[in-house]
């Protein structure tokens, strides 16, 4: 099965941006509230909720010292009684395209127009729209409540931004026959159709699709709707919900989700798929290496399963650069045109330049001449004019505790910029600090247009972000948001720090200088975790720390990026959820299975850094010896019995009694310990064969008319093998698993 995931999938821009300034605001003010969920999704709210931002449903209800509008918008009446809650801070998250549709609806209602929403009646959205809305607004949900509508003009048709296009045009050509008069608005978020569309798109590509998002989102359901009218489609709210049986039928599965999506719940649901091909591609490798029982050699007609193809998954990076090539490209031109500029004054100074004649400076012109003498209040420069030019303490830049000589010493060279001629005393007064800028200004385009990294100190911290001191009297702006690729709470930390960087943004008129060190940081953390996935040798044992636990597995930390350990690698012993053996923090040895370096993947274990325990149990174990073991599951074909910690052995249905069992569960419940006799040990195949009946197991009195059947010679194969024909196995079907049961492979106990 081949995997693909849509470019657009997941948070939109507005959902993004509510989540990270929540984040930041409970980093540094604490507890707070949002006015119902922020968006459609259980899971950012539950992660919400533990950065202590509760969802409360009213405004009495309000935790903390603030509270947030979410994405779908409020009431005037609502945004009225957060006014009067004394001390508490109000911030608006409303999405900036739900305010718009809230704009027109006030508009169209102060003009007396009847406002007719499209959308879901019980919508927050809808519900804060119609707030906007005035009196006799009407909300419809379908073309056939809109065709029932009886409009009074005049009037306005707008729509709920998540709804779906499709409909929204079918019901814009109704309203035109209704009131052709009225005014309509396209009022739908364009992020939602772009997502559909994609959607659409990879539709064509893929045999089926997976939607990510949660059942209560109007925008996945959207999503749902258009993309099961064209593929088979299954929506999931996460990874726990996938349905492999679905999965399996398709070789090229589609992934998209809807914008109240995050990041984290599409990236699970992937690599759980990733797990499942996986673990298919072992199965079958297992069945080509495993010798058949004695016991299951009647039918060896079952047919290999396909070979699971591993499809490359091109993965979004988190943010990308955003500086426009039309920007780039007007700074080079700018840059081009002064170099041209000085380029023609430079010829035209040297067609005039006689030799012994004095030079007259020009006000703006930039001149190179000696250092004369120097004071503490000025320097004397020689720049061949009749007096010597004088350059004042405060056009020089001195960094704190600096004077004028610690810079400049007699017969140094010195380039100035002239700003002022007194003709009548015949005094120049020229500027270093001027000339240094405009060279250091240059000198940062270069570096915004080269991407290259710099270095400066932190000047000062501010709500916002930092200032950082760029050298010549610039300065730059580092936002918050670009200081790190992780929330920092307090940018006091880089006060007076040294920090690399990258030019964002330089706006030439405004002498504005955007900077980023996040850029730098995520460039580093790239080239570290492709380091560490060019170091990592396959089979190698390495020591990591626990990051994250999940159903299916833990992901471990080994050198700045993360690696699976599926719950199957665990340990030798079955274990039910990693929370058994691990927890968050521990420092444990792994060994590595398999590094993927295009998809950042790495597949490690902690069961094989040890000891085998089948090694052990071959060991101590001899034939027609008695032992004791614990039922650990019941399939239909017999029961899995752990004789040593992490060793299982099977007892075939017709090794469990002395009579004829038509299920395990007749005779054994799991968790039951029993006493077994070893039939065979099989080494090589990691199989050992048990026996119930033989160690003195379950003899229960048959009834008579088996008995009579059996005196008689009337025993048929069906009293002999039980239902062993039944099994999908003997059927010649490609099916290892009946009712989720999978066929035996008794290997660490893990089947």
């Amino acid at each position: 099965m081949q995997t693909e995931v849509a470019k657009t999938a997941g948070f939109c821009s507005g959902v993004k941006k509510a989540v990270n300034c929540l984040l930041e605001e409970a980093g540094q003010h604490g507890e707070g509230s949002t006015l119902g969920p922020i968006v459609h999704n259980e899971e950012v709210v539950g992660y919400l909720q533990k950065e202590l931002i509760t969802a409360v449903n009213n405004p009495e209800e309000v935790k903390g010292s603030y509270a947030a509008i979410r994405t779908h918008g409020v009431t005037p009446e609502v945004m009225s009684r957060l006014r009067k809650i004394k001390g508490l801070r109000i911030i608006d998250l409303t999405c900036h395209r739900v305010q718009k549709v809230q704009e027109i609806a006030a508009h169209s209602a102060e003009k007396g127009l009847k406002v007719i929403i499209y959308g879901d009646k019980v919508h927050p959205e809808v519900e804060g729209i119609l707030g906007w809305a005035g009196e006799g607004a009407v909300v419809v949900s379908s073309l056939e409540e809109f065709q029932e509508l009886k409009i009074i003009t005049p009037s306005v048709l707008i729509a709920q931004t998540t709804c779906s296009p499709k409909l929204y045009r079918q019901i814009k050509e109704e309203y035109k026959k209704k009131d052709p008069a009225g005014q309509i608005y396209d009022t739908l978020c364009p992020e939602t159709e772009l997502r559909q569309k994609e959607a659409l798109e990879l539709a064509k590509r893929v045999e089926a699709l997976i939607v990510v998002g949660s059942e209560s989102s109007a925008n996945t359901k959207a999503l749902y709707d258009s993309c099961r009218q064209i593929k088979p489609t299954c929506r999931v709210t996460n990874a726990e919900e996938l349905a492999f049986s679905f999965l399996r039928q398709y070789r090229h599965v589609g992934v998209t989700a809807g914008a109240s999506t995050p990041p984290w719940t599409i990236k699970e649901v992937v690599e759980r798929m990733e797990n499942e091909i996986r673990e298919v591609k072992n199965e079958d490798t297992k069945k080509d290496e495993t010798p058949v029982e004695e016991t299951e050699q009647i039918n060896t007609g079952q047919e290999e399963a396909e070979q699971v193809e591993a499809a490359q998954e091109e993965e979004t990076r988190e943010e990308a650069e955003q500086v426009e090539a039309a920007q780039e490209e007007e700074t080079r031109e700018e840059a081009e045109q002064v170099e041209a500029a000085q380029e023609e004054e430079t010829e035209q100074e040297e067609q005039f330049d006689f030799t012994g004649e004095v030079k007259v400076a020009q006000v703006g012109e930039q001149v190179t001449g000696k250092v004369a003498r120097v004071t503490d209040e000025e320097v004397y420069v020689d720049i061949g004019s009749k007096t010597e030019a004088i350059l004042p303490v405060n056009e020089v830049h001195l960094e704190k505790g600096q004077v004028l000589a610690d810079l400049f010493t007699p017969e140094d060279d010195l380039e100035v910029t002239v700003f002022d001629i007194d003709e009548q005393e015949g005094k120049v007064v020229v500027s270093h600090r001027r000339l240094a800028r405009d060279k250091r200004l240059k000198e940062l385009e270069e570096a915004l247009e080269n991407e290259t990294i710099l270095e400066g100190k932190v000047k000062q911290v501010v709500s916002a972000g930092i200032v950082v001191d760029l050298g010549s009297g610039v300065e730059g702006f580092m936002p918050g948001s670009l200081v790190d690729i992780r929330y920092i709470p307090d940018f006091n930390e880089f006060k007076d720090q040294e920090v690399r960087f990258k030019i964002l943004e330089y706006d030439r008129d405004k002498g504005k200088l955007i900077l980023t060190r996040r850029k730098v940081v995520e460039e580093e953390s790239f080239k570290k975790k492709e380091e560490t996935l060019n170091a990592l040798e396959v089979g190698s044992n390495i020591t990591g720390t626990v990051k994250r636990l999940t159903d299916f597995g833990a992901f471990v930390d080994v050198g700045g990026i993360d690696g699976l350990v599926h719950i199957s690698e665990l340990a030798w012993e079955r274990v039910k959820h990693p929370k058994e053996v691990l927890k968050v923090g521990d420092e444990i040895e792994v060994k590595i299975l398999e590094v993927i370096p295009e998809k950042e993947r790495i597949s490690l274990s902690i069961r094989k850094t040890q000891p085998d325990p089948w090694t052990k149990a071959v060991a101590d174990l001899e034939i027609d010896q008695l032992i004791p073991g614990k039922v650990t599951r019941l399939v239909n074909f017999g029961a899995f019995i752990e004789i040593q910690p992490g060793v299982e052995g099977l007892a075939h249905i017709s090794q469990l009694a002395d009579y004829h069992v038509k299920h395990p569960s007749e005779v054994l419940s799991e968790g039951e310990e029993v006493e077994v006799k070893v039939l065979e040990v099989k080494p090589k195949a990691k199989r050992i064969s048990l026996s119930l009946k033989d160690a003195g197991g379950v003899m229960v009195a048959q009834n008579n008319s088996e008995i009579d059947d059996a005196e008689n010679g009337n025993v048929t194969l069906g009293d002999v093998f039980g239902d062993l024909f039944d099994r999908e196995e003997f059927n010649g079907k490609n099916a290892v698993e009946s009712e989720g049961e999978e066929e035996p492979d008794q290997e660490g106990g893990q089947g």
